[in-house]
């Protein structure tokens, strides 16, 4: 096991360090309850605005709230609804991607025009349309960043079962009596999943992005709940004097965003099929 993990870390140390970044993110979000003396929205009256300190490790806001409290529990809203909308959007655009790349035709057709009209639109807009018509709670952001994922999956998906439906054990597998259900799941599914997977990293960076900007504007997490983005929005009158009501909100973000994509990229390498077929 051990000299696995040794020959994945050589070969994508991205992979592992994005890795890294993620599970220390988790359990430091996760375990925030256990070790914050503070609560996100508990206020200190008498330090407002104050800077780095040891009562405040990263200062606090123009309410007296601990800074690194909150960014820790807006974390939890952010891989929330990273998770939540990757896993959504996942789970319908590889199955639809699936039935259109294996059956093709008609069904194919039927399938992807309707996903090439999502595309059509910018990814925030679409976003920002759906949350202002139907709420802000974070269900339903995660539903709205899910809907405008489903058809990048279901693309990426077809284009892989396209190249995986002619191959050769593919055919062996038909010749043999094998089922259409078994046939995409035993053979296809398997095959044509490592670059969903690929693309499920990267999109998770983006959804923190997309969930930090719906906050910003006032249409995420509204006050006092504690999100990355509306810590960025409400520090922008105290940049003079609080500079780290900013900074660390978005270094906290950009920290995120790069985990999943260097894990992103370093599954890129360790999923390369010239590499897997050594």
């Amino acid at each position: 096991m051990i000299a696995r993990l040794r020959a994945s870390y050589a070969a994508s140390p991205s992979a592992s360090v994005g890795a890294s970044i993620i599970i220390a993110l988790v359990i430091l979000t996760a375990a925030a309850p256990l070790y914050s003396p503070y609560k996100p929205e508990t206020m200190d009256f008498m330090a407002p605005l104050s800077g780095p300190s040891r009562a405040h490790l990263l200062g606090t806001d123009n309410f007296g709230r601990d800074i690194l409290t909150r960014v820790l529990y807006g974390y939890q809203i952010s891989l929330a609804v990273a998770l939540g909308s990757v896993g959504f959007g996942m789970a319908a655009g590889v199955t639809l991607g699936l039935l259109a790349g294996y059956f093709g035709g008609a069904l194919d057709n039927i399938i992807m025009r309707p996903m090439d009209v999502l595309m059509a639109f910018p990814a925030i807009v679409l976003v920002v349309a759906l949350t202002g018509f139907v709420g802000r709670e974070i269900a339903v952001m995660m539903l709205a960043v899910a809907v405008v994922y489903v058809p990048i999956f279901a693309r990426v998906m077809r284009g892989a079962a396209l190249e995986c439906v002619n191959e050769l054990y593919v055919e062996g597998a038909r010749a043999r009596g094998a089922s259409h259900l078994r046939l995409m799941l035993r053979h296809i599914l398997p095959n044509a999943i490592p670059p969903v997977l690929i693309q499920a990293s990267i999109l998770m960076g983006i959804a923190i992005l997309l969930e930090s900007a719906l906050s910003f504007i006032g249409l995420g997490t509204q006050p006092p709940d504690p999100s990355l983005g509306l810590m960025l929005s409400e520090g922008r009158s105290f940049m003079q004097q609080a500079p780290w009501m900013v900074l660390v909100p978005g270094l906290a973000i950009s920290l995120a965003v790069l985990g999943f994509n260097l894990l992103g990229n370093g599954l890129q390498a360790l999923l390369n099929p010239a590499r897997m077929a050594r």
